[in-house]
C-alpha cells in the first residue's frame, strides 16, 4: 500500500505542476501583450502630451478666467518653501537647550506630552499649524518661555 500511496502522490504532483505552468505560461504571455500595448500608447500620447502641455501655459497667462487657477496653484507650493523645515533632533534638541520637560513644550503648544514624544521619536510630523511656534524656539529664551509658562 505504501507504494500505491507514493506513486498517486507522484501522479498528483506532476499533474499539479504541468496545470500551474500552463497557467504561468498564459499569464506571462497576457503580460506582454499588455506591456506592448502599454508602450504603444505611451509612444501615441508622446507627442499629444507635448502639445498639450504648451497650449494649456499660455492661454492660463492670457485669460482671466485662468488667472486666479494659476495663484491658486501656485500658494501652496510657496507656503511649502516658507516653512520651517523641523526635524525630531531638532525638535529634542531645542527643548533640551531651553530646559523644558515634555511636558512643558506640549503645554506651551497646547498638545499632549504624548505628541511631543512622537514628534521627537519620529513617530509622527507636527501639523502645520504647530511649525511657526516649534521655530520660534529656535529664538526664545530660557527666560521668555519660563514666564509664558508662568514658572
Amino acid at each position: 500500500m505504501p507504494n500505491l500511496a507514493a506513486l498517486l502522490k507522484e501522479e498528483i504532483s506532476k499533474i499539479v505542476r504541468k496545470e500551474v505552468q500552463d497557467q504561468v505560461r498564459e499569464l506571462k504571455k497576457t503580460v506582454l501583450e499588455q506591456r506592448d500595448a502599454l508602450a504603444r500608447l505611451e509612444k501615441q500620447s508622446g507627442p499629444a502630451k507635448a502639445k498639450a502641455a504648451k497650449p494649456a501655459a499660455k492661454p492660463a497667462a492670457k485669460s482671466a478666467a485662468a488667472k486666479p487657477a494659476a495663484k491658486v496653484s501656485k500658494a501652496p507650493a510657496d507656503d511649502k518653501r516658507k516653512q520651517p523645515r523641523i526635524s525630531p533632533d531638532t525638535i529634542k534638541k531645542h527643548r533640551k537647550r531651553l530646559k523644558l520637560s515634555q511636558a512643558q513644550l506640549g503645554e506651551l503648544l497646547n498638545v499632549s506630552t504624548n505628541t511631543v514624544l512622537r514628534w521627537e521619536a519620529g513617530t509622527s510630523k507636527p501639523r502645520s499649524k504647530h511649525l511657526p511656534a516649534l521655530a520660534q524656539l529656535r529664538s526664545k529664551s530660557l527666560r521668555d518661555l519660563k514666564q509664558q509658562l508662568g514658572e
